[in-house]
């Protein structure tokens, strides 16, 4: 009988249980003279208990029951969602409550949906009580489905469906099957803005986040429509117009027509410009705190200037650090506009509240569960009991943020309750998984095939301390090796870094000279000094010390010139000493595909005892914002070689600088660039440039993908060719190459593909395209 009522609308259902009652009391089923209840019978319910039913009543046993109270009985019962149907009746002096119970959902299924996450739909359901084992409520799922349409429109998917299905079940049970289909995106068809006439209306496309198809919409999907996206539309012309001064600019309607097939929208946005301002003049006022030529220093907002929004902020946020410097935390800088209509100009005038300067009473840590607290305090430059610092709580914040096993980081300043001059600050961490046993499988044009394996515990036992095992294997070279790194081998932050290793190296697969191959042993102690704090910079000089085990097998008949000359001289057999010095300085926003900032590495190593030599380098990678979406990158690397003796044939030809592939000057083949021995290999060389520029532009298709065109240039040269007087050929000038490059970090390792043109081979071996896969396990 209740699968009859599953479709009805709830108003429906009371209006004909009302005309049921109205009959049951014209029959006499309930007599219009009142009566002392002596007894309440519960009849035809299943599965509430009668105790349930008695806690819902506004009634019981002594009570008198009037015509007047049964409508208030039926509705608090209907008011519990657990019955169908409800009816009263009268045996003598007892009430017969009559009920049939709603069904209980038996099984709830969810298909059809990708857009929308089913554990986030689950969620919602659980909260309005659509879940297994729960009454069944037709009008709660009708609401529901409302809801997701709603969802799907403001996506723009148009064309959505949510279709509810209930089938009947066993012992009062009913299947409840939610299937949506969600429809293909409206695209854009046309844009109009209407009162446009300050600026040209290409311009004011620009600032839009939604665009008619076009030959590149395919991948940045501007043509797919949603109501955020045109929001943000909105939000973008009216921010382009208050920062240049049309302080009254209004945005007077948006509509979204969609055609009747429902795939295509129509966008019309009407906007009212309004007249131009500048800025009659600035002032700030309030207790200042600081002096007065100080706070305008940093006031970007001039007399005479065109008003601009943006430069009203920064100036806000500007005035607020420098307060938050000296401690007052909690300041308010109010902007106070006022606008002169007859002149066009805006008087601007910034009120300080600095409050109470605050002291931190404790810094806290939360969901540090693998993490010692003492690992991540020791990283806090804000103090307990000093003054509050916003630059020492940002700089903390950074710190924390780099270290290899935390993922992300939040930070919170929150009052102490009853004190306004005292405030606790806790910083949330999301931590990485420390331990990685790793099995990898890789590809390259110069490698081939690549395995390596590994077991790295970068958060060791929660001390912060790394320490791996790690070994590769790939076609020319073979590599076994433990390092152990303590971040904080001194309390003031100096490192230590013990590694060892074990490389067996065999140089013609690696598009370089022929026979010999080299077996090295190689150990290395060395410390890490932080030296000049600065914001958002990390500057450490390195000093340490090494030892080299390096033993060559040397075939005479197929080895070059110089392989002999120099193994007739200094033996096939060498122990070095390696003195370790170097210096870096970071200020990169992070570590995995950087926005800005530039890193530097300058190292110098010298080598003393069988050989005596030394190799100095430089790095740095650089990387600025060029507006919202595009990134210019540049990267320089050199390198120099030589004996200490200054004899030209005292220096190492095993340990020259090499040139050419996906990690060098793109286009041309792996280490193919530079000097060729008398065989016609590729050598090397003492002395190394190479650098490249490129912008990164957006893909609009993952964030783990960026993609990048360059220009690369770059050589290897022997400084020492005149003097060697060995056979063979010289590097050549500077190469170049143009193209593009797409590095993709996937859960399988990084997958590097470049197509770039050399631009003057000359003879140089170039390789198109040019990739470089990792895959993980494990």
């Amino acid at each position: 009988m209740s699968a009859q009522f599953y479709g009805c609308d709830n108003n429906m259902k009371k209006i004909i249980l009302f005309f049921i009652l109205a009959f049951l009391f014209m029959d006499g089923a309930i007599a219009s003279s009142a009566f002392v209840i002596k007894k309440i019978e519960i009849q035809g319910s299943q599965g509430v208990s009668d105790a349930t039913v008695y806690s819902y009543l506004p009634i019981k046993v002594g009570d008198t029951l009037t015509s007047a109270k049964t409508p208030e009985v039926i509705r608090s019962l209907y008011a519990t969602g657990f019955f169908e149907h409800i009816s009263l009746s009268r045996a003598g002096n007892t009430l017969v409550i009559h009920v049939v119970d709603r069904p209980i959902i038996g099984q709830l299924k969810i298909s059809g949906n990708s857009v929308i996450p089913t554990d986030k739909l689950q969620e919602v359901l659980h909260s309005v009580g659509v879940v297994e084992g729960r009454v069944y409520d037709r009008a709660v799922l009708d609401k529901i489905k409302l809801s997701l349409l709603n969802q799907y429109y403001q996506l723009g998917r148009y064309n959505a469906r949510v279709d509810i299905r209930v089938a009947p079940m066993e012992r009062n049970r009913v299947q409840v099957q939610i299937i949506m289909s969600e429809g293909l995106i409206a695209k854009v068809r046309a844009i109009n803005l209407i009162g446009v006439h300050a600026f040209k209306a290409r311009d004011l496309n620009k600032q839009l986040t939604i665009s008619k198809p076009g030959l590149f919409t395919f991948f940045t999907q501007k043509d797919q429509y949603s109501q955020e996206k045109l929001d943000a539309s909105l939000e973008n012309i009216r921010n382009y117009y208050l920062d240049r001064g049309y302080v009254k600019f209004n945005v007077r309607s948006s509509q979204a027509e969609i055609t009747p097939d429902r795939k295509s929208i129509f966008v019309t946005i009407v906007i009212d410009e309004g007249e131009q301002y500048t800025v009659e003049d600035v002032d700030v006022r309030g207790q200042l705190i600081l002096s007065r030529e100080d706070i305008m220093k940093r006031v970007l907002v001039k007399k005479g200037d065109i008003f601009s929004r943006r430069y009203v902020l920064a100036t806000q946020k500007r005035i607020t650090d420098a307060l938050g410097e000296k401690g007052y935390a909690f300041a308010e800088v109010n902007v106070i506009p006022r606008a002169n209509e007859e002149k066009k100009q805006v008087f601007i005038t910034f009120e300080v509240r600095p409050g109470k300067r605050v002291y931190v009473r404790e810094v806290t840590f939360t969901d540090n569960t693998k993490t010692n607290d003492v690992v991540l305090r020791r990283e806090i430059e804000q103090m307990e009991g000093s003054v509050i610092s916003t630059p020492h709580l940002n700089q903390s914040k950074m710190r924390l943020q780099r270290l290899p096993y935390i993922k992300e980081v939040d930070m919170t300043i929150n009052p102490v309750k009853g004190k306004d001059d005292q405030a606790d600050v806790n910083y949330k961490v999301k931590e990485d998984s420390a331990a990685q046993a790793n099995f990898s499988v890789g590809y390259s044009q110069l490698d081939h095939l690549l395995f390596s394996a590994g077991l790295n515990q970068k958060n060791f036992l929660g001390t912060g301390n790394t320490l791996g095992f790690n070994l590769s294997t790939s076609r020319y070279q073979t590599y076994y090796g433990i390092n152990f790194m303590n971040p904080y081998f001194t309390a003031d932050g100096v490192s230590r870094n013990l590694s060892l290793s074990y490389t067996q190296f065999d140089p013609k697969y690696a598009n370089s000279a022929r026979g010999y191959n080299t077996n090295q042993v190689a150990f290395s102690d060395v410390y890490g000094i932080p030296i000049g704090q600065e914001q958002g910079v990390f500057n450490r000089i390195q000093l340490g010390y090494g030892f080299e085990n390096i033993g060559l097998n040397v075939n005479h008949g197929s080895a070059s010139n110089q392989v002999n000359i120099f193994t007739e001289e200094h033996g096939t057999h060498y122990q070095e000493l390696d003195i370790i010095t170097g210096f870096s300085r970071d200020s990169r926003d992070r570590y995995i595909f950087p926005t800005r900032g530039m890193v530097h590495t300058i190292g110098a190593n010298i080598y003393l005892g069988s050989l005596n030599y030394y190799i100095l380098d430089y790095n740095t990678k650089w990387y600025h914002p060029l507006g919202d979406k595009f990134i210019a990158t540049a990267r320089f690397e050199t390198g120099y070689g030589n004996a200490l003796s200054g004899n030209p044939t005292d220096y190492p030809f095993f340990k020259n600088f090499y040139a050419g592939g996906i990690t060098s000057v793109r286009g041309y083949q792996g280490n193919r660039l530079g000097p060729r021995d008398s065989n016609n290999n590729s050598t090397g060389g003492n002395f190394l440039v190479d650098g490249s520029f490129g912008i990164i532009f957006p893909n609009y298709i993952s964030d783990n993908l960026r993609t990048t065109l360059f220009v690369d240039a770059g050589n290897v040269y022997d400084t020492f060719n005149n003097e060697r007087h060995y056979a063979g050929t010289g590097s050549g000038p500077i190469r170049f190459s143009a193209g593009i490059e797409a590095d993709w970090l996937t859960p399988m390792g990084l997958i590097d593909l470049a197509f770039a043109q050399p631009l003057n081979a000359d003879g140089a071996p170039g390789e198109f395209p040019q990739f470089s896969i990792g895959a993980n396990f494990g």
